[in-house]
């Protein structure tokens, strides 16, 4: 499980569970290793199947797309 969500105050919160941290690990290794220059994790209602649709925290809003850039 990995979670992307907008709280109330317009903070991130990263909310993760053993599998979603080796899943976001294993993603990011990719940039890492050169293999691509950028990624992304979507919710599966966006085609993916790395974020989650609901939110963890019920007062948070949860990002259905996150794509993270390797700048440098």
């Amino acid at each position: 499980m990995i979670s992307f969500e907008i709280g109330d105050i317009e903070q991130l919160e990263i909310h993760l569970d053993r599998n979603g941290l080796a899943d976001l690990l294993a993603q990011l290794k990719l940039l890492d290793d050169n293999k691509t220059d950028h990624i992304h994790l979507m919710a599966e209602s966006w085609g993916g199947g790395h974020l989650e649709d609901e939110a963890v925290n019920e007062a948070a809003k949860p990002i259905k797309h996150v794509k993270i850039i390797m700048r440098g």
